[in-house]
C-alpha cells in the first residue's frame, strides 16, 4: 500500500450526491503554481488509499520532470452495466459536487483508467465550465505514455549491453496504454509473447500478431483474448511467470507484491501503469537483480507530451523532442543509480524530491497558503525563456529561415528535458 510517511495529501474529499449516492474521491497531494493535475479513473474495487497513492505518484511525475505542478487524482466508484446516459449522469453529478475546486482552478482533471474524454466533458459541464464537446473518445495520451515506456526499455537494454530487438515482452493489461505499448514494441520488430487482461491471458513463445489482436479487440473488447486462435490460454496471474525478458505492467495498482515477485523471470520491469509494485516488491526486485524503473518515470509520457505540445511543438517533432530529450534523461538516471549503488526507484525518488523542494521554494508561497490563494484568484502563466524558445519554433514554421530556428528551438528543448532529471545540486 502507499507510504505516506513523508507526504500527507493536502486535500482529501469524499464526493456524494443526493440522487446518485456515494460517487468517489478526490485527493490533491500538492499544490504549486496553477492547478494540481491528475486523471479521473473508474474501476471496480477503487479505494481511497489507491487514489491518494496515485495523487502522490503524479506529484513525483511532475517533480521528476521539473514541471511546477502539483499532483492530484480522482476516482469514481465503478458501476456495472452503465448506459451512456447513466454514465453522463454520474460524471455530471461528480463534477457538480466538485464545482468550487474545478472552476477556481484548484484541480485539473483528465482521462485515466476506465474513463474517456466524454466523461471529463460531462464532469466539467457539471461544474459549470463551458467547454466544447469532444469529437472523439480516445486521445493520444496513451500513445505518448507508451513512447516513454518504450524509450525507458530501450535505454535500460542499452545500459545492460542487450539488443532490444532480441528481447521478448509480456504486457499486463490491454487498455489505452497497454494497446499502444504492444503496438509500439511490435512495430519495432520486438516479439510480444504474452498479454493479459481482466478476462485472462494468452501466450505464444513465437510471438503474438498484435495487429490481428487489435482488430479482434475492436470487435470484442477484453474478450478478444478468448477469440485469438494462435496462442495458449493462461491465467492473468501467470503472466508474471512467463519466460520474458521485459515485463510491462499496464493494469491496475499493486499487481506486483512480495507474494508474487519471486515468480518474475524478466530482467526488466518497465511499468505503463502507476503504482505497479508495492514498496516491498520494489526492494525485492532490486535484491534479485531485476531492473525496475518506477512508473512515475517510465510512464510520464502523457505529462511530457502536454508540456511540450502546449508550447507549440506538434506532429513528429513532439515525438523527436520527447524521445531524444527523455532518452538522455533516463540514461542519466541509470548511470547515477549505478554510481550510487542504489535502485532506480530510490534514485528517481531522490531526484523528484530534490526538484520538488526547489519548486516549492520558487513558488514563494507555502503549500498551506496556496489552496487559499487559488480559491480567490486564478494563477496567471509566467513567461520564461522556455516559452520564448517554443515561440521561435512556431515562428520557424512560417519563415524562410525555418531550419535554423527550428533546429535551435528543438535542440534547446531536448537538452532541457534531458537535464530535468539532474537535481540542481548535481550540476
Amino acid at each position: 500500500m502507499p507510504d505516506f510517511e513523508h507526504s500527507v495529501p493536502q486535500l482529501i474529499l469524499e464526493v456524494s450526491d443526493e440522487e446518485s449516492g456515494f460517487l468517489g474521491y478526490v485527493v490533491i497531494d500538492c499544490i504549486l503554481s496553477g492547478p494540481a493535475i491528475g486523471g479521473v479513473r473508474m474501476r471496480d474495487g477503487l479505494t481511497l488509499d489507491e487514489v491518494a497513492g496515485l495523487a502522490r505518484e503524479m506529484t513525483l511525475k511532475f517533480a521528476y520532470l521539473n514541471i511546477p505542478r502539483g499532483g492530484a487524482k480522482a476516482g469514481v466508484i465503478w458501476r456495472p452495466s452503465l448506459s451512456d446516459e447513466d454514465r453522463a449522469m454520474i460524471f455530471t453529478a461528480f463534477g457538480k459536487n466538485l464545482g468550487p475546486i474545478l472552476t477556481k482552478g484548484i484541480y485539473g482533471p483528465g482521462e485515466d483508467m476506465g474513463t474517456s474524454s466524454m466523461d471529463i466533458y460531462h464532469m466539467k459541464r457539471g461544474a459549470g465550465i463551458n467547454i466544447n464537446r469532444p469529437t472523439s473518445n480516445t486521445g493520444r495520451s496513451g500513445f505518448y505514455t507508451a513512447l516513454t515506456v518504450f524509450t525507458s526499455a530501450e535505454k535500460l537494454a542499452d545500459s545492460l549491453g542487450l539488443k532490444l530487438s532480441d528481447m521478448r515482452v509480456a504486457v499486463e493489461g490491454l487498455g489505452k496504454v497497454g494497446m499502444s505499448v504492444a503496438e509500439l514494441f511490435s512495430d519495432a520488430g520486438i516479439k510480444i509473447i504474452g498479454i493479459s487482461t481482466i478476462k485472462g491471458g494468452i501466450y505464444n513463445p513465437d510471438g503474438i500478431d498484435i495487429r490481428r489482436l487489435m482488430e479482434l479487440k475492436k470487435e470484442a473488447g477484453d474478450e478478444a483474448l478468448n477469440l485469438y486462435p494462435d496462442a495458449e490460454a493462461i491465467t492473468k496471474e501467470s503472466l508474471l511467470a512467463l519466460d520474458a525478458d521485459i515485463l510491462i505492467p499496464c493494469a491496475g495498482p499493486y499487481t506486483i507484491t512480495k507474494e508474487n515477485v519471486s515468480q518474475i523471470k524478466a530482467k526488466m520491469v518497465v511499468p505503463g501503469a502507476n503504482l505497479s509494485a508495492t514498496a516491498e516488491a520494489e526492494s525485492l526486485m532490486f535484491e534479485r537483480g531485476i531492473h525496475y524503473i518506477p512508473g512515475f518515470v517510465s510512464n510520464c509520457g502523457g505529462v511530457l507530451f502536454y508540456a511540450v505540445s502546449a508550447h507549440g511543438f506538434w506532429g513528429g517533432n513532439v515525438e523527436r523532442v520527447m524521445k531524444n530529450g527523455f532518452g538522455r534523461n533516463v540514461s542519466y538516471l541509470i548511470e547515477s543509480s549505478r554510481n550510487k549503488h542504489i535502485s532506480l526507484s530510490q534514485r528517481a525518488k531522490e531526484i523528484a524530491e530534490s526538484n520538488l523542494k526547489r519548486l516549492k521554494q520558487m513558488t514563494g508561497i507555502e503549500q498551506k497558503d496556496r489552496l487559499q490563494q487559488l480559491q480567490t484568484q486564478r494563477q496567471k502563466p509566467e513567461k520564461s525563456i522556455d516559452s520564448i524558445l517554443w515561440r521561435f519554433y512556431k515562428l520557424s514554421l512560417k519563415v524562410r529561415a525555418s531550419f535554423l530556428l527550428r533546429s535551435f528551438a528543438t535542440t534547446y528543448t531536448e537538452d532541457k528535458i534531458s537535464m530535468e532529471a539532474i537535481p540542481w545540486g548535481d550540476l
